[in-house]
């Protein structure tokens, strides 16, 4: 059957499917505890098995090859998927007596927006001390977001010049900025 459907046998790769369907779903629901979730990550990882039959080696248990790649499946979806995290010392209870989440808020306290406002004029005003050869550099590359490769062209340099260049522009900034590092 497994060389059937090597050979592109559609009835021999659906056989396949539901003959081994089950056991594969047995296996994901152990490491996702939603249903609906390892079901359709079941069909992804026989759908990846079967669509990459090749690579099986008839030395070993189909069975065995088969559930590795729907482990390997569901491992890469678990490490893509990063589960969000909270303290349970920082829940609150709701008057109905619930735990309520709390999340955390990403935007900048008033004093946060000074500080930075504040740290990004002293940078801006040491890369105005610089020689214009290295604050053209800076400003292209990271006022303009030019790649290397389009700052070459701009400045008609080879691009490792681009590289050695605003490498030493970064440290001579760094050097200048060193009584303010305690800022940043």
């Amino acid at each position: 059957m497994i060389l059937k459907a090597k050979d592109g046998d559609q009835s021999a790769y659906t056989q396949l499917m539901n003959q081994y369907h089950d056991s594969i779903l047995f296996e994901i629901s152990k490491r996702i505890r939603d249903e609906e979730l390892a079901r359709d990550l079941t069909m992804e990882a026989m759908s990846k098995a079967l669509m990459n039959l090749d690579a099986y080696q008839p030395t070993f248990a189909f069975s065995t090859w088969l559930k590795r790649v729907s482990v390997n499946h569901t491992i890469d979806y678990l490490r893509k998927r990063k589960l969000e995290t909270y303290s349970m010392d920082a829940a609150q209870s709701s008057e109905k007596g619930e735990l309520v989440r709390q999340y955390a808020n990403d935007e900048l306290t008033p004093e946060e927006k000074m500080e930075k406002a504040q740290r990004i004029d002293i940078v801006r005003h040491y890369i105005q001390k610089l020689k214009d050869m290295y604050r053209s550099l800076i400003e292209l590359r990271y006022y303009n977001e030019l790649s290397y490769e389009e700052i070459a062209v701009e400045l008609a340099i080879p691009v490792g010049t681009v590289k050695a260049r605003l490498h030493r522009a970064k440290r001579m900034l760094g050097q200048m900025m060193a009584p303010h590092q305690a800022t940043f």
